[in-house]
């Protein structure tokens, strides 16, 4: 649904030939943004956080799997954007592409936490999730609108989505994360964003996307680095935590 919305109304990119395409929507991208939405909210489950931070880590783990994916994707030809020339703004993919996708995310996960307490009663336990697509999707569409119209006066530069970027990691660190539930990585969470990584760096050196780029193969190495190293965290933290039996015992 927001990808077909989202076409309809920018009119700013189109896919190429998928396999079950829905009047130009994929259906496998509507499955790509479920299992990512999803790992990202369970990881973030582990960490102690409000629930309204919560939903911004998710939007930052969603951006770090598509800040090397996306670039990748286009020149494959998965899909094309409009107006936009391989050499510009992030090697061919527009910067509002990266507030769309933390929209997205942070919008549903935000919607879906502020209704989960519904989940106890026997109508509004059923209503809960349609509501938060539907309010996630008008959100979408009212924030595409208004960058529409503004779009003259807003330019199309990096700054935008550097401060966006900048200032949700501030409000994370500011919330003071904690783990919550540490122990060894449950595999789907981890698998999900790994896969996806390894998606764009085999597709990257296989089609030579990255000899012709290089720094687009630097810049999926470090996402996949930082994004293995963020989801790994609850058990590297683990490793390096005192033992209860330890702790006030003097150092042999």
């Amino acid at each position: 649904m927001l990808e077909w919305l989202t076409i309809k109304q920018l009119e700013a990119y189109h896919y190429g030939q998928f396999l079950v395409m829905i009047d130009g929507a994929p259906l496998a991208i509507g499955l790509g943004w479920a299992v990512i939405i999803y790992s990202s909210m369970e990881f973030s489950e582990r960490i102690e956080l409000p629930d309204s931070a919560r939903a911004i880590l998710d939007a930052l783990l969603a951006l770090n799997i598509d800040m090397a994916l996306d670039a990748v994707a286009i020149r494959l030809g998965m899909w094309t954007w409009s107006n936009v020339g391989p050499d510009q703004q992030w090697f061919g993919v527009p910067w509002v592409n990266f507030w769309a996708w933390f929209i997205v995310v942070w919008s549903y996960s935000g919607f879906v936490r502020a209704l989960r307490d519904w989940r106890g009663y026997r109508v509004r336990g059923w209503l809960y999730v349609p509501l938060a697509v539907l309010f996630s999707l008008v959100f979408l569409l009212a924030t595409s609108e208004l960058y529409r119209s503004l779009i003259n006066s807003l330019g199309n530069g990096a700054l935008g989505p550097l401060i966006l970027i900048g200032g949700s990691i501030v409000l994370i660190l500011g919330g003071q994360p904690r783990v919550l539930h540490s122990g060894p990585p449950e595999g789907l969470i981890v698998a999900i964003p790994v896969i996806f990584h390894a998606m764009a760096a085999i597709a990257g050196f296989r089609y030579g996307i990255y000899a012709q780029v290089p720094a687009l193969a630097a810049v999926g190495i470090a996402m996949s680095v930082i994004g293995l190293a963020v989801h790994l965290w609850p058990w590297w933290g683990a490793l390096y935590r005192p033992r209860p039996e330890a702790v006030g015992k003097d150092a042999p």
